[in-house]
């Protein structure tokens, strides 16, 4: 089982952060986002 993300979008008011982002999560795994800052990983799940 693993979970999928396909074709993920953000945006902030009208500027788009995040386009077209794709992950395969496979279970059993540990995984972990890194960026510049966090924000828009904390609002993903």
């Amino acid at each position: 089982m693993k979970l999928v993300v396909k074709d993920l979008k953000k945006k902030f008011d009208k500027k788009e952060v995040l386009k077209g982002l794709n992950f395969e999560f496979e279970q059993g795994k540990i995984y972990g986002l890194l960026g510049r800052n966090r924000s828009w990983k904390d609002n993903i799940f």
